[in-house]
């Protein structure tokens, strides 16, 4: 096997790898975000927050399960509900 054949091989494998993890890894299905002056957790999308929401929010952060999200706002003083703003 020649030495570009190897390198083609190589990098085939290193594709593989990361599309395999890509897929096993859950998207950022869940924002906290500051919506109205107060935080939520919400599952849409940016486009469909935009779109319910206009200028009104702002996304804090983005994370794969709801859990994580609730945590998050709950150690770093950001609980559902509380004031907020976007500025």
């Amino acid at each position: 096997m020649s030495s570009s054949s190897r390198i083609r091989l190589s990098a085939l494998a290193t594709a593989a790898a990361i599309l395999t993890f890509m897929a096993a890894t859950p998207a950022s299905a869940y924002a906290l975000i500051c919506k109205h002056g107060k935080y939520d957790i919400d599952s849409r999308d940016e486009a469909q927050l935009k779109s319910a929401f206009g200028t009104s929010y702002c996304t804090m952060r983005r994370f794969s399960y709801r859990s994580d999200a609730e945590n998050f706002s709950k150690s770093n003083n950001m609980q559902v509900g509380k004031s907020c703003s976007c500025r």
